[in-house]
């Protein structure tokens, strides 16, 4: 007989994806207990009440060995939910495993009442570890990756590590396994690999066209291929080559030597720097890289629906504000 450790876990925190390689981990386990793959359900805690997963959990399956069933979100439950679960954890089904996931930190209404190895927390890699798992991570699929194409790829990408294999993924279709590849190939396939992306949107943005900047955004939402952490990331990476620009021509450099200074070799991203050096001062890049950074933490406080409205927002700061907050935040 399972004991209640093995039939009922709680995976909270971050990191989507080590969270998502602990759920495989499971599944992989049930499938070799029962010789077979569970079936497997999954639910949103804001759209399905604790009542109904309670009836598939502990109603058997002539038709299937075991029940995997995931309940996504659980911070959201209300206490009458909560206690329907606390319930449960007391004599959890034989024939169901159940998941509780939650992007908390600290569920103590769940966590007071769980023993300690029912409770997982995935926290985010530390900065010093993510250039490191990316590149070992590209050499694990056949590619190499230069340090400094590790870093903007970081820059670029949402730094989950789930978004960041998927984007490894597609990188296969477009480098033969073997290849390294260098920051100079990686903005190509970038620019050229979507539609719309983060540097049609900084174009805009370089040409203060608000109202085309907002197009960009919302077809790039629409797509959901772009997370919004990930957006600003690669935002703020162009922002900074833009500052540095700006301090170069403050300098006295000429245009060309600030380009080369700068390694930007690409006609349409000096197309970019030159056009933002026009419609944004030093100040505003730096108003506009301390925004950023302020919307960016604001992403992580809210969940995904509502970032498209926060990334508009951010888009009327930066180009109608130049990056310049009111006194009191409308945030």
């Amino acid at each position: 007989m399972a004991s209640a450790s093995e039939r009922v876990c709680l995976l909270m925190g971050p990191e989507h994806g080590r969270r998502q390689d602990h759920v495989m981990a499971l599944r992989d386990k049930l499938t070799k207990q029962y010789k077979e793959a569970p079936e497997q359900h999954k639910f949103y805690a804001f759209e399905a009440p604790f009542t109904n997963i309670l009836s598939l959990l502990q109603n058997g399956d002539l038709f299937c060995a075991h029940k995997l069933v995931i309940v996504n979100n659980v911070e959201d439950y209300k206490k009458s939910d909560l206690d329907l679960i606390k319930g449960y954890l007391k004599h959890p089904s034989e024939d169901a495993t159940l998941v509780l996931v939650s992007d908390e930190t600290k569920l103590d209404s769940l966590t007071r009442v769980m023993a300690k190895d029912q409770v997982h927390v995935f926290w985010e890699m530390f900065e010093k570890e993510k250039k490191g798992w990316v590149i070992h991570h590209f050499k694990e699929i056949g590619l190499g990756l230069t340090p400094d194409a590790a870093e903007f790829f970081l820059e670029m990408i949402d730094n989950s590590t789930d978004q960041l294999r998927m984007e490894a993924q597609k990188l296969l279709l477009f480098f033969e396994r073997g290849a390294t590849i260098s920051l100079d190939d990686l903005e190509h396939y970038l620019v050229h690999s979507r539609e719309e992306n983060v540097f049609t949107l900084f174009e805009k943005i370089t040409e203060a066209q608000f109202s085309k900047a907002l197009e960009v955004l919302k077809k790039m939402v629409a797509s959901k291929e772009t997370e919004g952490i990930g957006l600003l990331g690669g935002l703020t990476w162009q922002f900074k080559n833009l500052l540095a620009f700006q301090i170069k021509l403050m300098e006295r450099n000429p245009a060309e030597e600030a380009f080369t200074q700068l390694r930007v070799f690409g006609k349409k991203a000096q197309g970019n720097l030159r056009s933002g050096a026009r419609h944004y001062s030093l100040s505003d890049l730096q108003n506009i890289l301390v925004l950023t950074a302020e919307f960016d933490q604001r992403l992580r406080q809210f969940k995904g629906e509502h970032h498209g409205q926060l990334l508009e927002l951010y888009l009327y700061y930066v180009i109608k504000r130049k990056g310049r907050l009111p006194e009191t935040a409308e945030l």
